[in-house]
Order: structure tokens, then sequence, then C-alpha cells
């Protein structure tokens, strides 16, 4: 390994560190932890003054910026060589702004930041702060798409933000199969444990006159978030606001096709439950072969399941036409499906 790959690898270190900083990893970080990572921060340092003159210091940038693509955790953080020279003060400042740091080591850093002489200007306290809250947005996020009470114009704000901050990093790489995966397990990681899929389908709407980035590299993100949709198991997209995806089903005929896979794979789902002594001889409840899955079926009744597809006729024509159909061909797979309760509750349908 030569010296020019062992001090890049040496910084990419520091980076990961100043990543899991950012997230509820700290919760098990202790006094060693916290060191190590002190003391890699310190090396920063160092290297700041050693390369912030030289020539090949645009290099360095370079191939730093496309570091952000190989983090794990996967995170919006973009260092450059100036940040190596506030190394610790922006690693202190994203370990004070997680939430998940614990209380011990919180006091650690405010009493070495206390003994500490070093004067920072006010421009450069504002930078690492900036810097700090790239690193903590991501497990905010998390945390604010845990609840149900995001306000419209909040999730629009973070929705244009997120998008912004990805499109800012296509080109980071040459290898657009490395910026796809990071894409990926970034929208994985925000919304791991979010109630809904409400943001992602924002970010779907976001048009050319909301950001700064041309049609092709919009379009670019947009079409890696519609596939992750696709392979995502995550049930949470029927869950979501069933106006957010009218709307992204009216941007994207991609993610119209999806939104159909998705109801007609619910619609599979539902079986018959005979009901004896009632007048209504069966209804329609919603099965799932994955323990985890199961509690989903208190809302995948079959007046949701029909209000999902009304959602979807009413979007355009050419969705009337597919949703029709697609109802009318499962229909005819057997004398007795749900499609045909699903036709008869859904008068305006015609069936052909």
């Amino acid at each position: 390994m030569t010296a020019a790959e062992l001090l890049m690898k040496n910084i990419y270190t520091f980076a990961n560190i100043l990543s899991q900083a950012g997230c509820d990893i700290v919760a098990k970080w202790n006094h060693t932890s916290l060191q190590n990572a002190l003391n890699w921060a310190d090396y920063c340092i160092k290297v700041y003054h050693q390369v912030a003159d030289k020539p090949y210091r645009g290099e360095i940038e370079k191939h730093m910026a496309a570091m952000t693509l190989h983090l794990h955790p996967p995170s919006c953080l973009r260092l450059g060589v100036e940040d190596l020279g506030k190394a610790r003060s922006i690693l202190e400042r994203t370990l004070l702004n997680n939430s998940h740091l614990p209380e011990k080591l919180i006091r650690i850093i405010l009493e070495k930041q206390q003994k500490s002489s070093m004067n920072n200007s006010i421009q450069q306290e504002q930078e690492c702060e900036h810097l700090a809250r790239e690193v903590t947005d991501v497990t905010k996020l998390m945390q604010t798409l845990q609840t149900n009470e995001v306000s419209h114009s909040k999730l629009i704000s973070e929705a244009t933000m997120l998008l912004s901050t990805l499109l800012s990093l296509i080109s980071c790489s040459s290898n657009s199969q490395r910026f796809e995966n990071f894409v990926s397990n970034l929208l994985t990681r925000i919304t791991k444990k979010a109630v809904t899929l409400d943001l992602i389908l924002k970010m779907l709407c976001v048009s050319p006159h909301d950001i700064t980035y041309t049609d092709k590299q919009l379009h670019f993100l947009q079409s890696i978030i519609i596939q992750w949709l696709a392979n995502s198991r995550n049930s949470a997209l029927l869950d979501s606001k069933k106006d957010f995806i009218h709307e992204a089903c009216r941007f994207h005929t991609d993610f119209c096709q999806l939104y159909l896979r998705n109801i007609l794979q619910w619609a599979k789902d539902m079986e018959p439950l005979y009901n004896e002594g009632d007048s209504n001889l069966y209804s329609w409840r919603y099965r799932s072969s994955e323990s985890k899955f199961r509690d989903i079926g208190r809302s995948r009744t079959l007046d949701k399941l029909c209000e999902h597809i009304d959602n979807l006729f009413s979007i355009n024509k050419q969705c009337q036409i597919l949703v029709r159909q697609s109802l009318q061909t499962q229909k005819e797979t057997s004398h007795f499906n749900v499609y045909r309760d699903i036709l008869k509750k859904l008068s305006h349908i015609p069936e052909s």
C-alpha cells in the first residue's frame, strides 16, 4: 500500500467514525470508543497541516468526495480537506447533536472543551455546526418519520432537501451502480422504522423548477427511488397517504404500474371467511404467511383495497384502462374470487 493509499484509508476510517457518531450506534459507545474517535480526529488535523498547501490537494479532495458513497452507515456527509483541520470540533458537535449519546460521554466531551485553549472563529464554529448537522440529519429524519404527525410543509421541505443532497452526490462517482447502491442503502436506513413512505413519495413529486439540477439528473435519481420501492418489501407504501400516491402516479408511469402491482398482490392475499348464521355468507380478510406482516391485516380490508383501486382509477384515462383490464383478467381466472366482488363494489368501473 502506497503512502497516498494509506492516507486515504485513514481519512476514510475517520469519516466512517464520524458517520457512526451521527446515528444510534453511539448508544453503545464507552469512554474507550470516544477516545479512539477523538484520536482519529486529531490524526486528521495533522493530515490537514501536511497537505493543505500541497499541489496534490485537489486530488485528495476528489477522492474524499467519492468516499461519501462508501460510508457505513450511509450518510449525507461530504468532507473536504479544509474540514480535516476542524475534525475534532466537527466530531464533538456531531456527538453533542446526537440524542443517543450516553450522558456520561456528554459530560466528558464538555469537560474536554472547557479545558481546551483553542479559540475558533465565529465562521469556523458555524462551519463545524453545519457539517455536524449534515451527519445527524439522517438520524433526526428517521426519528421524525416514526410518527404520523409530520406536517405537510415539513415533509415537502425534507423531501426537497434530501433530493438535492443526493443529486449533489451524483458527480462523486463515475460508477452509476455504486451511486445507485448508496441511494438504496440511504433510503433503507431512513425508512427502516418509518410509519409510511410519504417522504419518499414526495421526493418523486419534486420538479426541476424546485431544485438546481437538470431534468436528466432528476429523472435518473427518481428512477432509482422507484426501483428501490419496487425491490423493497416494505408494505408501508400502501399505508401512505393516498393523495401522495396519486400525485406520484401522475408524475411517473413506472410508479403507477408499481402501485397497481402492489394493489393486485393485496387482492391476491385476500381469502374468504365464511360466516355461519349470518345473512352474508362470506367476507374477505387479508392473510400473510410472514408473522411480521400479520398485524397489517387489520388495515388490509376489502373496503380499503377498493379505496386504493378507486384512487388509481381516478388518475387518468390510461390508468382507468389499465385497472379495468387487470381486474377483468383476474376476474375470469375462476368462478369465485375477490375481483368479482371488487368490480361489484366499484360500479363505476364497468366490466368489459
